[in-house]
């Protein structure tokens, strides 16, 4: 038998950017939480995934949407990750945002994405949600990271050409 805490420890192990997830509900109110399981998957369409606990507070909105955003957090936003992974009952209570073109957008994030719902997919107690990129922006200032427990800046690197 696997030891699921060791697991999650070997897994911590990789460091990954930190994302705010958002949707409206069928009632038009923001729902959001915080998800490290973030990738592209393609850039010609342009899609991609984020991983959603079947558990979570969020996961019903999500799963009853056409539509998302990925708001990839900035090394400032570290207290708003915290926020948006808490047991908080409405996350968007006394937090900044806006409306975007179909899901909620946190400002002063590194970058937003706007995504409409490619597919699903059934990965045993989450969901992995494919998105296609309808929108997208984004600003110069460095990423928040996390790793091992910690959240941290991503170093920057020279621009790209």
């Amino acid at each position: 038998m696997m030891d699921t805490r060791d697991y999650r420890r070997a897994l911590g192990s990789f460091p990954t950017g930190v994302t705010i997830i958002t949707a409206y509900d069928t009632d038009h109110h923001p729902w959001g939480l915080t998800a490290n399981s973030f990738t592209s998957v393609s850039l010609d369409p342009p899609v991609i995934s984020v991983c959603v606990a079947k558990s979570g507070r969020v996961f019903p909105t999500l799963s009853m949407s056409g539509h998302f955003a990925v708001n990839i957090l900035s090394a400032a936003q570290q207290d708003l990750a915290l926020h948006f992974a808490s047991n908080v009952e409405n996350r968007f209570t006394d937090t900044d945002w806006t409306a975007g073109r179909t899901a909620p957008l946190l400002p002063g994030a590194a970058a937003h994405l706007d995504c409409i719902v490619h597919s699903r997919v059934d990965a045993g107690d989450h969901e992995i949600l494919l998105g296609r990129v309808q929108h997208y922006a984004h600003t110069p200032v460095p990423p928040l990271v996390y790793c091992r427990g910690s959240f941290f800046a991503a170093p920057q690197p020279e621009a790209m050409p």
